[in-house]
């Protein structure tokens, strides 16, 4: 017979498991190296946010929420993106929840608040939405862009 040697070591495991499991609720966050996310679990919409040498850019990943039900708010350095989804069709059919074994997507409203680096200029705020990503880009001021130096031989 084949005995495998970590075999011994699963009752340990389920245990640290069951203690990350415990740790994540009381403070919502995952543990240093067991999770890569630098936000809480379930944050929705997940986002990337880029600086360049001209403009911020925001990704929203809102897949299944219609343009028309997003709205795009930046005021005071902070960029808010709030919303409603509603996940109870797929593929134009009503799931109906006596069929429904498992729903993970959750349906309702979201809010999502960023804040964002100071000198942005809110009247050249941008959004796009194409395949479920919502790109923002908001123009630095023209103060705050860097600005190129010439050096000259003398």
């Amino acid at each position: 017979m084949l005995t495998r040697w970590f075999y011994d070591l699963e009752p340990m495991y389920d245990d640290f498991s069951r203690f990350r499991n415990e740790l994540d609720k009381i403070f919502n966050i995952g543990l240093p190296l067991s999770n890569i996310r630098s936000v809480p679990k379930g944050t929705f919409p997940a986002i990337n946010l880029q600086e360049g040498k001209e403009a911020v850019t925001v990704q929203a990943y809102v897949p299944g929420v219609a343009p028309e039900d997003v709205e795009v708010v930046f005021q005071d350095n902070t960029l808010t993106i709030k919303g409603q989804r509603d996940t109870s069709k797929l593929g134009g059919q009503e799931i109906q929840p006596d069929n429904c074994h498992r729903k993970e997507r959750f349906s309702g409203t979201f809010s999502r608040i960023v804040s964002l680096p100071d000198g942005l200029d809110s009247e050249k705020t941008e959004a796009h939405y194409k395949d479920g990503v919502l790109n923002i880009t908001i123009s630095k001021m023209e103060e705050k862009k860097p600005k190129q130096i010439s050096v000259k031989v003398e």
